[in-house]
């Protein structure tokens, strides 16, 4: 549709004619409750628009459904994090000022009928502009997902209904996968070892390994891993692309079916499954220990854990952890708070500040790309240093054959077409927020065993969090009536 044209004129009509009428009956079936309720909804409406107008205008987001399960699967941390002293502005124009307004209104009481006949008025008004242009709804409805986003304050109340309710339907009761068995057997007194790194917001574009300009991967040099190429993610935010890799079902799994996660089917069969995390958005699951940032910390020295609050804990301990057990298969998870924006510059230690100048502010658009992209890629530098920290760790293990797998839950904007961070919808996300590094590490005594190399592990064109579930039970060697060969990178 092109800009300024008749068509143009009447679809923005039409959106107008469709906002104003929904608002207005909400409004007058509000004021028969009462007029105090009519102007507590009239003030809880302004907040919302205000930190809505807030974040889409700050960080270029749109509000769906899946945006909405990333507000509240955003811890009080994280919140804070993006919080800066303009949006006093916004809460002073479109909330204190109007509401100051709607307080001071005297509103007068009006009869039943006069309810009636406002609302029939309003509904016979908004169907007779609807009708009258109807050849504008084939556009509307082609982008209707995009437009419902964007409309205020319908796109975050009827989203916000959307993810509870899709939320609900994922707390029914597991159903459990079918029975498992080992194949090969571990040899004796050989521990197997399968350690999943999930990243925050890391984009492959930044990697070196992916050719990236800048060496971001310097601890982690090329032939100590095999990197898998066009690795998508299934989502845009942490809880989807989480419930995606720990499942069976991969990018196809729905909230219809709540089928057991692969935590929770390993510890079943007796694998020792412990998950460690500094990040949140993780699903329903059992494991043989869950430790959350704080849980670490209590048992860190503070000689031992300098850099407390960051992603280097996770690997506090470990090792005993693992040597300690009489187990002979563990599942570790460490989940990253990895490159989560926009206070970049805060996911490091000092010593990482390996570019500079780095942009200190979480109103991003107040920095040059320069120094947003600089803080970005000391967060990746960072991750690079865990990853090779692991990999010493792994390999310091006796009599253990072990696998690493590092993939991050999605990617992230950093400026470009405006938009920043991420949680923008799959249909019209940029590349930046799908396309995500996959790197895998094995220990000799694992190659050997398999027959694999870095060559044969990384021979597939295209890769993504389907692989997951499926490699993560190839490397421990479990077998059932759902694993897929085909999505396992170490079947030979």
């Amino acid at each position: 549709m092109s800009f300024g044209t008749l068509n143009w004129a009447l679809t923005l009509t039409t959106l107008a004619v469709i906002q104003a009428g929904l608002m207005l009956v909400v409004l007058l079936c509000a004021s028969l409750s009462s007029l105090r309720l009519l102007k507590f909804s009239c003030l809880l409406i302004l907040l919302g628009n205000a930190l809505a107008l807030y974040f889409m205008d700050t960080y270029g987001v749109v509000l769906d459904r899946d945006m909405m399960g990333n507000v509240f699967n955003t811890n009080a941390r994280e919140a804070m994090e993006t919080l800066h002293p303009r949006l006093l502005l916004y809460m002073a124009v479109f909330l204190v000022l109007p509401g100051i307004l709607i307080v001071e209104l005297n509103i007068q009481k009006i009869s039943l009928l006069k309810h009636a006949l406002g609302i029939a008025a309003t509904l016979f008004f908004a169907t007779t502009w609807l009708y009258a242009n109807a050849s504008n709804w084939l556009w509307i409805d082609k982008h209707a997902k995009q437009l419902g986003a964007l409309m205020l304050p319908w796109s975050y109340v009827v989203n916000t209904v959307r993810h509870f309710d899709q939320q609900a339907a994922k707390n029914r009761q597991q159903i459990l996968l079918p029975p498992a068995q080992f194949h090969p057997p571990a040899p004796m007194n050989n521990k197997r070892i399968v350690v999943l790194v999930i990243g925050e917001a890391a984009r492959a574009k930044n990697f070196s390994h992916y050719g990236y300009g800048r060496n971001t991967n310097a601890y982690t040099q090329s032939g100590l891993l095999a990197v898998m190429q066009n690795t998508r993610s299934c989502a845009t935010y942490t809880t989807q692309s989480l419930a995606c890799m720990l499942s069976h079902q991969g990018a196809s799994v729905s909230t219809q079916h709540n089928y057991e996660t692969l935590p929770s089917y390993l510890h079943r069969h007796g694998v020792s499954v412990i998950w460690r995390s500094n990040n949140w958005g993780e699903p329903s699951m059992k494991t043989t220990l869950y430790e959350k940032l704080e849980d670490i910390q209590k048992n860190c020295p503070p000689q031992e854990c300098a850099n407390h609050g960051f992603d280097e804990i996770l690997l506090h301990g470990l090792v005993q952890k693992i040597s300690a057990s009489d187990n002979t298969r563990f599942l570790i998870v460490l989940h990253q708070t990895g490159s989560h924006g926009p206070a970049y510059h805060t996911k490091y230690p000092p010593e990482f500040e390996r570019f500079k100048p780095v942009c200190r502010s979480v109103q991003l658009s107040d920095c040059s790309n320069e120094s947003i992209v600089n803080a970005y890629d000391n967060t990746i530098v960072y991750t690079d240093y865990i990853l090779s920290r692991l990999i010493t760790l792994l390999q310091e293990l006796k009599n253990s054959s072990s696998v690493m797998m590092y993939v991050s839950d999605h990617g992230e904007s950093l400026g470009e077409y405006g938009l920043y961070l991420h949680g923008t919808p799959n249909s019209i996300a940029p590349d930046v927020q799908r396309d995500i590094p996959f790197l895998v590490w094995m220990s000799k005594n694992f190659q050997q065993e398999r027959g694999l190399g870095n060559n044969t592990v990384q021979r597939g064109t295209a890769h993504s969090h389907d692989h997951i579930f499926h490699s993560v039970m190839g490397a421990l060697g479990v077998r059932s009536a759902i694993y897929k060969a085909d999505l396992d990178v170490f079947h030979p």
